[in-house]
């Protein structure tokens, strides 16, 4: 998680202001309106409301999956660059995306 902070950061330090913060309060409301957060979001608050993950393969899986019961027919999965991350190091995340994470699912296909 701490590798990933600055870019997390970084991101919403530009997008908050603009009000380009999808996450929720206790009551679901979307930050920036009346009564509900009008700030940047921590990266422990993005892990929370599951906007961002950070950890093992394993996990990643086990959240894909929680996705696919909620929505089903759910057939795409976008993976974001943080703004101002290292392309090696977002590079490096999307080979092991590709090597530890995706064979669970084409094996389904």
């Amino acid at each position: 998680m701490d590798k990933v902070r600055p870019y997390h950061d970084e991101r919403y330090k530009w997008f908050a202001p603009f009000g380009f913060v999808r996450y929720t309060d206790s009551e679901g409301r979307a930050w920036g309106t009346p009564g509900a957060p009008s700030r940047a979001p921590t990266i422990e608050e993005g892990i929370e409301q599951k906007v961002w993950y950070c950890g093992e393969p394993e996990g990643c899986i086990k959240f894909l999956h929680e996705m696919e019961e909620r929505y089903p027919g759910l057939e795409d999965v976008i993976l974001q660059w943080p703004e101002a991350m290292p392309w090696e190091m977002y590079k490096d995340q999307l080979s092991r995306f590709a090597k530890d994470v995706m064979p669970e699912f084409t094996k389904q296909a």
